[in-house]
């Protein structure tokens, strides 16, 4: 969608955190807030883009809105949410035809993905609803 987008993450709890990452300098940075995380992401990318076409300046308009998931009920209401938006926008007429969504990286195993694939997929096969 060309003005806004969604980003659902997940951010595992800091006694994992901690046991995952022992070494003490990784483990400081990696304990920052998931809001300094995103912010340090999008200014990377900010500076990438404005890079790559000789331009300044911000890329994002303020303001970000987060919001807690707590209950997977919830949860599932976004995915359901995420995947509908371009259609609901006119991008597309199926959201499993939309290039620049995780849809299908959702149903092929067969290719590497960052996404806990199994957590979402048992949740609407629990439900019902796959």
């Amino acid at each position: 969608m060309s003005n806004h987008f969604h980003f659902l993450e997940s951010v595992r709890s800091v006694a994992e955190q901690k046991r995952l990452f022992t070494d003490s300098n990784l483990k400081s940075k990696v304990l920052r807030s998931p809001s300094r995380h995103l912010s340090n992401f999008f200014n990377s990318y900010t500076q990438s883009i404005n890079k790559e076409r000789n331009r300044t300046g911000a890329l994002f308009q303020r303001p970000f809105k987060r919001k807690e998931v707590d209950s997977d009920e919830y949860f599932r209401k976004l995915i359901v949410y995420i995947h509908q938006n371009p259609v609901h926008h006119n991008f597309t007429k199926s959201f499993k035809d939309y290039s620049y969504s995780s849809y299908s990286h959702f149903l092929n195993f067969d290719e590497d993905s960052f996404l806990n694939r199994e957590k979402v997929i048992e949740l609407f096969w629990r439900s019902g609803k796959f």
